[in-house]
């Protein structure tokens, strides 16, 4: 029954086993933190945080848009044939591009390396990145499949597998071996491979060397306009590594990362989001109350943000800092970064908007305009950075203003624009709503330090209460949501 409460209902569960992926999947990041923290200096830790960034922004290179361009032909396409031909095309077009890049990187490795690390000793080991890139450009579409056929319990086995694996290794490599940086990497080409073979049935089940070359045309023509939008999204999101390292040195960096890692609990609920997002709003887009769905789902995504915000910007810096016997999970060395997190947590909230508001340019097939608002985002983020940092000397809290913004900034654009072509009536009253309760909940403990803690942790208690009197989401709702999440029966 195609009803607003089951596509939510549906959406939901679909979201809830792909955060379970995506949480897995970013635990290892807050598991492995303290480890990173006692064995790594900041300079170390700082060249880590530098390298990772690079990844992100080659792994866009090695797709180019066929993950958006597989998904968009894919998800639609009820033919197990045509499917098919839909990932062979793909595949095949990925298996060369890989090898030719992989290549073109292995002789670039000087380069690179002193471009990126300058003369940090981590230089020696920057080649391994290369390898990384390799075996996840050859696992990417295989597990993508799996998520383009709403499989999402298969999805989370692999990526289970992969951060066993991961975490294992660098418990032995970094902690036991002392390999520091090399340990990371070797720990990650591992980890990668066991990815690649757990995903491996994709490929046997839907691999044919059968090029088709207007279908590989009519793909790259839908997924080639989303890669520069994807690329400035990936500025915006890890470009300020490489400032705060012209600016501030490579120290602060790894200062800086280590409170970052925290904020980025929000981006787990993002992705998450993300991963169950796109596939559902193109199977449901052809449904009647398809835009009533949208608009609300916006605005449950953003009561369910806001909670967390709350959560993690009020209570996890004193709970990481708390000293047990002379330990604690963020030494004072690397104390001073927490105070990004609340702003981190605010960007990819406002981040996790753009993810919604994206519905009416795939659906209407107006992918060209991706980078008119990935691109602004990218234009304010660097502008603020370079003016705060470079022009008026402000330490690395610019960086997180300068995310909020960007997010901000193209978000409101796409929204804009969009209404042209594909109007979605947004409960807008309630959203400022909501902006105002969390602006107050937020506050009101800084006006007294000395009981911060108690007064967080009565604000995030007062949060929902708080809901249902200001008519954002009434208490029947919140009860009515929570039947239906637990049940087992569709709606």
């Amino acid at each position: 029954m195609n009803t607003v409460g089951g596509n939510i209902k549906k959406m939901a569960g679909n979201t809830m086993i792909y955060g379970l992926g995506n949480i897995l999947n970013r635990a290892i990041t807050f598991l492995l933190l303290p480890l990173y923290i006692n064995m790594m200096t900041p300079r170390e830790y700082g060249a880590l945080n530098l390298i990772y960034p690079f990844l992100a922004l080659m792994n866009v290179v090695y797709m180019y848009g066929l993950d958006a361009g597989f998904m968009r032909f894919f998800i639609p396409e009820k033919g197990e044939k045509r499917r098919q031909e839909i990932f062979s095309v793909v595949y095949i077009s990925i298996l060369v591009t890989t090898s030719i890049i992989t290549a073109v990187l292995f002789l670039s490795e000087n380069a690179l390396a002193t471009l990126i690390l300058g003369d940090d000793p981590a230089k020696d080991v920057f080649a391994l990145a290369f390898v990384i890139l390799a075996v996840d450009g050859l696992a990417f579409m295989p597990v993508l499949y799996y998520r383009s056929i709403q499989r999402p319990l298969r999805y989370v086995s692999i990526i289970f597998a992969e951060v066993v694996v991961n975490l294992s290794l660098n418990i032995l490599f970094v902690g036991f071996y002392g390999w520091g940086l090399k340990g990371v990497l070797l720990a990650n080409i591992f980890s990668s491979s066991i990815k690649l073979i757990f995903a491996f049935p994709a490929i046997l089940k839907n691999f044919k060397f059968d090029w088709k070359i207007k279908l590989w045309k009519d793909i790259l023509k839908f997924g080639l306009p989303t890669v520069p939008a994807v690329l400035f999204a990936m500025i915006v999101a890890l470009g300020d590594r490489f400032l705060i390292k012209y600016f501030l040195g490579q120290e602060t960096v790894g200062v800086y990362s280590a409170g970052y890692k925290i904020g980025m609990i929000m981006a787990l609920v993002v992705t998450a989001f993300r991963f169950a997002w796109h596939p559902f709003f193109l199977s449901i887009a052809d449904q009647k109350n398809a835009k009533a769905t949208f608009a609300r789902i916006l605005t449950l995504y953003l009561i369910i943000g806001s909670f967390i915000f709350l959560f993690v910007s009020l209570l996890a810096p004193p709970v990481l800092t708390y000293n047990i016997s002379g330990k604690a999970i963020i030494t004072p060395a690397y104390e001073a970064g927490l105070r990004i997190i609340p702003y981190i947590l605010v960007a990819y909230l406002f981040q996790g908007v753009y993810v919604n508001l994206v519905v009416g340019m795939y659906i209407k097939k107006k992918t060209y305009l991706s980078p008119l608002f990935t691109g602004t985002g990218m234009l304010i983020n660097l502008t603020t950075n370079i003016l705060l940092m470079g022009y008026f000397g402000y330490d690395f809290v610019s960086a997180g203003i300068a995310a909020i913004l960007s997010y901000l900034g193209q978000s409101y654009l796409l929204y804009r624009v969009s209404r042209k072509f594909y109007r979605i009536d947004y409960e807008i009253k309630k959203i400022l709503r909501l902006g105002l309760i969390v602006a107050v909940l937020y506050f009101t403990p800084q006006v007294l330090p000395e009981q911060t803690v108690i007064m967080g942790a009565l604000s995030v208690l007062l949060f929902f209460p708080a809901l249902s009197a200001f008519g954002v989401l009434s208490g029947s709702e919140i009860r009515s949501a929570a039947r239906q999440l637990l049940s087992r029966k569709s709606s």
